[in-house]
């Protein structure tokens, strides 16, 4: 198996977590259980299963080569290797802006998790992007997130349930006002309110367009900034904790490790053990 990290700030419509390659063992599982970002499997072999539920229904699909399956954050899944025929498949994680409006014009959603490509040709396109992300682990940053953006474009493209783009609206420009907001003042103590009153709306009414439109709570997004951040300054700098608490808007070193461990899943002195970047 091969696994990368990867967790940039610089970009903020979709934000690259980790990728990776397995050739799974037979009955190879995960599961019962849930993740805590989006997942894309692209299958490139073998057979598998997938399980999921919606509406209160109780869902299992039969995958193979050429199809992938989405994972929602959040949501209790379980996949397992077929016992015959294994599959292997390459996998992304993910979140960011745009990341359910760009599963949406591809087809995907909880309640139609299945990607079938529209022909092998241009499947085959959208699986090679993923596969050079994971043949040239020196790429740049900025590389990676390239290929990631021509995955997601050839993804849309090539589903057999793609779905028009909806036009820019003034959702968008309140949406887009409220990150040109939280880049420029993260670092401050600033609140939800502070980001509603910034376009002139009450807060109850910002706080539902904002979840409506991206499926996180402003303050779910702030905080995901905020971390976003401090992971930068953690893997670049020898800052005290206390130091980048304060650079990324906590006064309160305590506060900060408990949202940081709330994201990342370790508290960020275990973080950043082995994940600093030396000269």
């Amino acid at each position: 198996m091969k696994n990368y990290l990867f967790l940039n700030n610089d970009y903020f419509d979709i934000t690259i977590y980790q990728y990776g390659i397995q050739q799974c063992q037979p009955y190879h599982a995960f599961g019962p259980g849930m993740r805590s970002h989006y997942l894309i499997h692209c299958i490139l072999s073998g057979t598998g299963t997938y399980c999921t539920s919606f509406g209160g229904n109780d869902f299992q699909y039969q995958l193979t080569q050429g199809q992938a399956f989405l994972i929602e954050p959040n949501k209790l899944i379980h996949y397992f290797a077929d016992g015959a025929s294994p599959w292997e498949y390459m996998w992304i994680e993910f979140d960011g802006m745009k990341a359910r409006e760009y599963l949406s014009q591809a087809g995907l959603s909880q309640s139609s998790p299945i990607y079938r490509p529209a022909s092998s040709q241009s499947g085959g396109q959208c699986f090679e992007y993923l596969k050079q992300m994971l043949d040239c682990p020196e790429l740049l940053p900025c590389q990676v997130m390239g290929l990631a953006y021509l995955f997601f474009g050839a993804l849309i493209q090539s589903s057999r349930n793609k779905k028009e783009p909806v036009k820019n609206s003034i959702q968008d420009f309140y949406i887009q006002s409220t990150v040109d907001f939280v880049e420029n003042h993260y670092m401050e103590e600033i609140s939800v309110e502070d980001m509603a009153a910034n376009l002139n709306l009450n807060r109850t009414y910002f706080s539902k367009l904002f979840k409506k439109a991206t499926s996180k709570s402003p303050q779910d997004f702030l905080i995901q900034y905020r971390m976003n951040k401090a992971c930068h300054l953690l893997r670049s700098t020898d800052l005290p904790i206390s130091q980048i608490a304060l650079m990324v808007g906590y006064c309160n070193p305590f506060h900060f490790t408990r949202a940081f461990k709330g994201v990342l899943g370790e508290p960020p002195q275990k973080w950043r053990k082995g994940r600093q970047e030396h000269p």
